[in-house]
């Protein structure tokens, strides 16, 4: 009996062109249930609904995972499709991150009666991933992809930990990193010819601290489908931080295509209007508690307008970040280093601000406080190899994130003084040495 069922699923397998991973079909097929087809995202494959799938199957669910190529949006849909074909009932389709552009595409397969987003894009007819996210500001992860010279994207090792599994153990990065499918660049602007989203009911679930889809844009895509929608305090990859809390909406969604009413909701789903607001105004109830009117979904907050309050860190914002460029190599010449830096995600102000820059050279006791956001200079270098560290701090002299620079102050000849000397040349005697 095992032999046989080894042998279905590697005929399935390489039918196919995607992974299943069910239960022995007897046990599954047969009690009404609707089939789930997964549908994973960029930078993944299949293995991303490993956490989900066993959940599913031990709901008497039978599940596939369709294993996409990620090289257009026609490949993806096509393998999505050949997965949906052989279902034998109805089906519940899932995607996740990309792949809610393709399960936009291809939900208008007629065995498909439900749509489910996991952290997600749901583009409208004739709009593609980008043309979907005009108008909010981009997750700080959505351009962290590299392009290899085939126009493939990956995403590096840091990248995976800090911004798409931020939340995960580090043998799930590990393995998240080594498993990626490469993305075509060209996914990006592929656009959709109709959306299934304005026939089919939908579902969406939305991980709060989603570092790759703003869930500001994931909430207004939401809204405009009407779909009934689950928020997690998760990263964007909230089926393998919290699997249960996904498949509650997966099977409500399932549920809602078994008895055919897409508005029965046995998990505990909020309409996306109402998600909506919650990212607009946060606190309704209190308003009017002071007789002050509620304020619409349009309407913008002083948050949203002036960004966070300098003082204030909040949970749910992304990480701070400090960027630091080389020292340009004309100062480096004259044995000055200018150090050029910026942050994200943090403002830094004067005296009793939010954070200051505290710096070493050489791991040595020369050391400063900056909090003017200019570039600090360090003068009076030897020639050779340096390094400085920068730390950036809050007022407690906690540090926030840091940077070490590395850099090289070359031999140059000394010039005889100048009346003019800004204090960096040498004396007239040293004029024909080397440093």
């Amino acid at each position: 009996m095992k032999l046989n069922i080894l042998v279905a699923a590697f005929t399935a397998l390489f039918s196919t062109g995607a992974i299943i991973y069910s239960a022995p079909a007897e046990t599954i097929r047969g009690n009404g249930k609707p089939d789930i087809v997964l549908v994973h995202g960029a930078y993944a494959d299949g293995s991303s609904w490993g956490k989900v799938i066993p959940l599913l199957q031990a709901k008497g669910y039978h599940v596939v995972a369709v294993q996409n190529p990620t090289t257009s949006l026609a490949d993806d849909v096509t393998a999505t499709e050949r997965v949906i074909n052989r279902q034998t009932g109805p089906v519940v389709l899932v995607g996740h991150s990309w792949a809610g552009v393709v399960i936009t595409q291809a939900g208008n397969h007629p065995k498909v009666k439900a749509l489910v987003y996991v952290d997600a894009s749901a583009p409208d007819s004739g709009q593609s991933l980008l043309d979907a996210a005009e108008g909010l500001p981009p997750a700080p992860g959505a351009g962290a992809g590299v392009k290899d010279e085939n126009g493939f994207l990956l995403l590096p090792d840091a990248a995976v930990a800090r911004y798409f599994a931020q939340d995960l153990s580090p043998a799930d990065k590990g393995i998240i990193a080594a498993t990626q499918t490469p993305w075509y660049v060209g996914c990006l602007t592929d656009k959709v010819t109709h959306a299934a989203w304005h026939e089919k009911p939908s579902w969406w679930v939305i991980g709060e601290n989603d570092h790759m889809i703003n869930p500001r844009l994931q909430a207004k895509m939401a809204n405009t489908i009407k779909a009934k929608v689950r928020k997690l305090p998760t990263s964007h990859l909230a089926m393998l931080k919290d699997p249960k809390a996904v498949i509650a909406v997966i099977i409500a969604a399932a549920d809602a295509a078994q008895s055919g009413n897409s508005g029965n909701v046995s998990a505990p789903t909020n309409s996306a209007a109402d998600e909506l607001m919650s990212y607009r105004n946060p606190t309704p109830t209190a308003s009017l508690a002071r007789g002050i009117p509620e304020q619409s979904a349009v309407v913008q907050t002083a948050r949203e307008v002036r960004g966070p309050a300098p003082l204030v860190p909040l949970a749910s914002e992304s990480p701070v970040r400090l960027i630091i460029d080389p020292p340009p190599a004309d100062s480096l010449a004259h044995g000055r280093v200018a150090v050029q830096y910026r942050t994200e995600n943090l403002r830094i102000v004067p005296v009793f601000g939010q954070a200051s820059l505290d710096g070493t050279v050489d791991d040595a006791p020369r050391h400063w406080l900056d909090a003017s956001g200019e570039p600090p200079t360090i003068t009076r270098m030897t020639a050779g190899p340096h390094k400085a560290l920068i730390e950036l701090v809050n007022a407690a002299h906690q540090r926030l994130d840091y940077g070490v620079v590395n850099f090289d102050v070359p031999y140059r000849f000394l010039t005889p003084n100048d009346p003019k000397a800004d204090g960096f040349r040498a004396d007239p005697e040293q004029s024909d040495s080397r440093l």
